[in-house]
């Protein structure tokens, strides 16, 4: 057993997690509100991954997003929601894994392979603000699940962006416009690259 994952236990010992989505005892998301979860079920769009009711995608109409497929593990309601919020608002970092088993779960059915795994950067003030990275946080368990590299400075974020909260599709992608950039770009030259972001 390693020191983290001794470190890990007896914390929990120590502090017996609670779900972050109820606050049941016994577990960071309790096997009910996992019942709970509605995970992106076929069909839904190859490019950007949004669930579809008929065969076109109407946001990949209107425009194509840049990476080459885009998918989300779950809709975003619920528990997952709740376990989501607690993760980037109440510094519950110990729910990380616990999330990322349900990326690998998505993950998996689309098929993908990469050679790296990268978190989306937060600005450095933002990310001085709240202390840590939640795209790190479920980058690097979900890395390790897969048996890749987690390369946590792939991207750089160059400006503070506005909250994406409340912003339809080209709102959103007019506020991270030119907001990124690679520094190293030999790194991930010819290379498939999954990104990660809550």
């Amino acid at each position: 057993m390693t020191v983290a994952a001794v470190t890990s236990a007896l914390l929990d010992l120590l502090y017996p997690p609670r779900c972050a989505a109820c606050g049941a005892g016994g577990a960071w998301l309790c096997a009910t509100c996992r019942v709970a979860i509605h995970p992106i079920q076929p069909p839904y769009c190859v490019r950007c991954g949004q669930p579809l009711d008929d065969a076109a995608c109407r946001s990949c109409v209107v425009a194509t997003p840049a990476p080459s497929a885009i998918r989300a593990a779950a809709l975003f309601r619920g528990p997952v929601r709740d376990v989501i919020h607690a993760l980037k608002y109440r510094n519950l970092t110990a729910v990380a894994p616990t999330l990322a088993m349900l990326m690998r779960a998505a993950y998996d059915e689309a098929g993908w392979s990469t050679q790296l795994v990268a978190p989306v950067p937060l600005h450095p003030a933002r990310e001085r603000q709240r202390g840590y990275n939640q795209a790190v946080a479920l980058a690097k368990p979900l890395a390790a699940a897969l048996g890749i590299p987690c390369v946590p400075r792939v991207l750089r974020r160059d400006r503070v962006t506005a909250d994406q909260i409340g912003l339809d599709v080209q709102r959103r992608r007019a506020n991270v416009a030119d907001a990124f950039s690679v520094p190293a770009p030999g790194k991930v030259q010819g290379r498939s690259v999954l990104l990660v972001d809550d």
